[in-house]
């Protein structure tokens, strides 16, 4: 017979488990008690930055590009009448003397102008000397009232318009004469070739270039420069120019003329430097480096990482290096060069401010600086 007041082995006292779960409860808050605690006693995490400190130093823009060297004058030779060339007697790279015969056209055709034009001026004397003759015996019989004053005249008439016919008959034989010595073409200064346009055999048309001379006398560096580099400057840079395969051979240069048209392709402008004292070995067509150096001014002067951006504006982590707080201000910059960012204004000399570590930075947080990157 079964006791009723016993419990079987295998029934779960729950009375004992309730008793239980209050005590387990109790002892996890107090666990995240002591957890919370421990974080409020560490306090919150601190960046740590590398930073500088703004100060003035010198800057001067400098910049070097490729020239050549070209004449300062330059003559476009051609013939005034069009034929066929006869001869050619120099080429590219000649030197020249003024009045030196460079080429000449077959003057057959120039030729028969001229002697018809002589013809005639031969005619025409012949026609005023009749004229003159009839005028003179006219004259004597009017005066002896052997003819009117009207015979007389007509006389006079003839003999003026015998005059205009030589006249224009002269005119003629100078228009011929000069079209045959268009037919040779003459240097009109000392100077190289540069350019050849004809041949031998080839018909040339009146204008149409046939040499190109370099006059000799004074020599300009050309270059072909970005419009930008020439804009909002105050003061003329200095500039010195060198040979490209003899970087010592040197001379100094300024700017003599800067073209007023754009290459639109390139975006550049074309300027020439009159050469001060040139050495020998500049010569016509030699290629030149241009060293420019712009006027030297005090400027903050900032790594690349520490740029960064404020509404679309150029902005610098700066550090309050009392409260140690960040602030993000704004700058302005002069240009970027190769390795650090030259500012305008922004900063001021003693200024620090955040060269790493200001990626996740916020306004008015506190940091901590790292190293002894503060100069």
């Amino acid at each position: 017979m079964l006791d009723s007041a016993a419990e079987p082995d295998n029934c779960i006292n729950f009375g004992n488990r309730a008793r239980a779960l209050p005590l387990l409860l109790g002892l996890c808050l107090i666990g995240l008690a002591a957890c919370d605690s421990q974080k409020k006693a560490e306090g919150p995490t601190i960046s740590q930055v590398a930073v500088q400190k703004a100060a003035m130093t010198q800057d001067a823009e400098e910049g070097s590009g490729t020239g050549e060297i070209k004449p300062r004058i330059e003559s476009e030779l051609s013939f005034k009448v069009s034929g066929q060339v006869n001869a050619r007697y120099v080429g590219v790279g000649d030197h020249v003397k003024t009045g030196q015969i460079l080429a000449t056209l077959d003057d057959t055709e120039q030729r028969a102008d001229v002697a018809s034009a002589r013809a005639s001026v031969d005619s025409q004397e012949a026609s005023l000397r009749i004229a003159q003759s009839v005028l003179k015996r006219r004259e004597a019989l009017t005066a002896t009232g052997a003819l009117s004053r009207q015979q007389l005249d007509s006389a006079v008439q003839e003999f003026q318009s015998a005059e205009n016919d030589l006249a224009a008959a002269k005119a003629s034989l100078a228009t011929a004469e000069e079209a045959l010595g268009q037919t040779v073409l003459r240097a009109d200064a000392d100077g190289a070739i540069t350019a050849r346009n004809i041949e031998t055999g080839q018909v040339v048309q009146p204008s149409s270039t046939a040499f190109t001379l370099a006059q000799d006398g004074a020599l300009d560096a050309v270059f072909n420069v970005q419009e930008n580099v020439l804009s909002a400057r105050d003061v003329a840079p200095t500039i010195e120019i060198s040979l490209l395969s003899r970087p010592s051979i040197r001379a100094k240069a300024n700017i003599r003329e800067v073209s007023p048209a754009l290459d639109r392709t390139l975006g550049t402008v074309r300027v020439k430097l009159s050469i001060e004292n040139p050495p020998p070995e500049m010569t016509l067509g030699s290629t030149i480096v241009a060293h420019v150096r712009f006027a030297t001014y005090e400027r903050v002067k900032i790594p690349w990482q520490s740029l960064y951006s404020l509404d679309g504006q150029p902005a610098v982590w700066v550090v309050d290096p009392t409260s140690m707080q960040t602030t993000l201000k704004t700058v302005s910059v002069e240009r970027y060069d190769a390795t650090q960012v030259v500012l305008a204004k922004g900063l001021k000399p003693g200024d620090i401010f955040v060269v790493d570590g200001g990626q996740f930075l916020r306004n008015e947080e506190k940091v901590a600086i790292t190293g002894e990157a503060v100069q």
